[in-house]
């Protein structure tokens, strides 16, 4: 089950990504299926988005199963995807469908410093006592097929592919046994950012807003996978592909710390809400940390793709930022 966001003619939809690769708009097609299948105290309009999607569980799960099956026993009997309104719910790719990141406005959205045995190791660091993070906001996602965006202000860009999980239930003090409880399903992300705006050569603290925080520099998508589908979460192998070339390769058990650690240590003082992002973090391998090495640097006109098993492959291009319009 790949759950998305997505545009058809500059209107929004919340659905998901079938095998046949066709898109289910799932707001119209539950109304469509309560419709034929009433139930008493059901709500037909629970899946307007994807955080509306998560705050309902497992139940959302199993209903969009069910709405699978649905649509498939109508198709057998010859039945056009059309709800009783006339609305319809089924399009294929040809028709215009656009990819949207799969985070709703609002979201938070946390990443993992330092926390892969294997990046640790290139950089020469002994291991964090606990989850180190960094924060990031709406206005540097982007989505699937959307560039990620070179700033002039940076000269070392560099890229990394973690796997992100998303959060579907409320909560706050999680201890690490109830965690899962609170993840919705997991995404791919593709983290960019500036070493040299990171770490400024004159030296002093690591500057995470000019180094990690600019507009259109991280990637998420190209949908979220339901927990239900992927199960355990440690190993998932995970590469990242630049021009073509492997640029990292391993899998999540190098994480150091894991989701149970990490929720209950966020959550202390943090309430994680349906629709936020935890991106794990990077593994070894980052092109950032060979410097000197100019072929590493990311370059417009490159595409970057990640993936990770299980979840599925992202891939985006790498522009450079529009030169700003002369002064009137």
């Amino acid at each position: 089950m790949k759950l998305v966001h997505f545009l058809l003619s500059d209107q929004f939809h919340f659905g998901m990504v079938t095998d046949a690769n066709e898109y289910i708009d799932l707001d119209t097609a539950c109304r469509d299926y309560f419709g034929v299948n009433p139930i008493k105290g059901a709500d037909p309009s629970r899946f307007r988005d994807m955080r509306q999607f998560f705050a309902g569980g497992a139940d959302s799960v199993q209903l969009t199963r069910k709405i699978l099956e649905y649509i498939d026993r109508r198709r057998k009997m010859g039945w056009t995807p059309r709800a009783a309104t006339g609305a319809r719910f089924l399009f294929k790719p040809e028709e215009g469908v656009r990819l949207l990141a799969p985070v709703t406005s609002g979201a938070k959205i946390y990443c993992l410093a330092s926390n892969s045995k294997s990046h640790l190791a290139e950089q020469h660091r002994p291991p964090p006592p606990r989850p180190y993070f960094f924060t990031r906001f709406f206005n540097s996602l982007t989505g699937p097929g959307e560039p990620l965006v070179l700033h002039s202000a940076g000269t070392f860009p560099d890229i990394e592919v973690e796997l992100a999980a998303v959060i579907g239930q409320r909560g706050k003090h999680i201890s690490a046994a109830k965690a899962f409880d609170h993840v919705a399903g997991y995404t791919v992300a593709l983290d960019m950012g500036y070493r040299d705006l990171q770490y400024p050569p004159e030296g002093g603290p690591t500057d995470w807003v000019m180094g990690k925080g600019f507009d259109a520099s991280m990637a998420v998508g190209p949908w979220v996978v339901p927990k239900e589908e992927v199960g355990e979460p440690y190993p998932l192998r995970m590469e990242l592909k630049v021009a073509g070339t492997v640029r990292q390769s391993g899998d999540s058990s190098d994480y150091l710390f894991r989701i149970p650690e990490i929720l209950a240590h966020l959550s202390k003082g943090v309430t994680l809400e349906p629709g936020d992002v935890i991106s794990l973090g990077t593994l070894g391998g980052t092109p950032g940390f060979e410097f000197g090495q100019e072929s590493r640097r990311l370059k417009a006109g490159e595409t970057v793709e990640g993936s990770i098993e299980k979840i599925g492959r992202l891939m985006v291009p790498i522009r450079a930022e529009a030169p700003p319009a002369p002064a009137a």
